[in-house]
């Protein structure tokens, strides 16, 4: 927030996708993580203080990750988290000398560059499945997401085909 006496204070300039300066506190950690979590391979499934997020360990197998943020890593410590509750802090900098091996560390200032890299080479072109198609098409026609499911098993079985989501 801003007031008469008070400025805002900005980081050094970044330029990244749609964040200009770097962050200079821990939501500018949070929103520079849901920037990159594709490229770290990352699906969220809940973020608050903390993320509840998962990655893929094999086929059809994701394994269960707890983020926790902080500007600098050493902050974890000094707000008396529960190095065992945790298994990667993503910050801006890495500060933390003591932290525990076990606990998996995402500095992104020292990743910002090879993030862009490996979000460019990693993009591909997203195609959409035979439902991803049918379910848009209909929904821009202005069903509702039951009514395409209807139609969508009507047509399959028609069909004699297997129902595919």
């Amino acid at each position: 927030m801003t007031t008469a006496n008070r400025k805002r204070i900005f980081g050094d300039k970044i330029a990244f996708k749609s964040l200009s300066c770097a962050p200079v506190n821990e939501l500018g950690v949070v929103y520079l993580f849901g920037l990159l979590h594709d490229t770290f391979d990352f699906k969220i499934e809940s973020i608050q203080s903390d993320c509840l997020a998962r990655r893929k360990v094999g086929n059809n197998r994701w394994e269960e990750v707890r983020i926790e943020f902080e500007y600098d890593s050493r902050a974890f410590k000094t707000h008396a988290h529960d190095p065992s509750e945790v298994d990667v802090i993503v910050c801006w900098t890495h500060n933390w000398k003591e932290c525990p091996k076990r606990i998996e560390i995402i500095e992104l200032s020292s990743l910002l560059g090879d993030a862009e890299q490996i979000e460019k080479q990693i993009q591909k072109k997203k195609t959409l499945n035979e439902w991803q198609l049918f379910a848009q098409q209909k929904r821009l026609e202005g069903l509702t997401f039951a009514e395409i499911a209807g139609l969508w098993k009507k047509g399959r079985m028609e069909k004699g085909t297997p129902l595919r989501f």
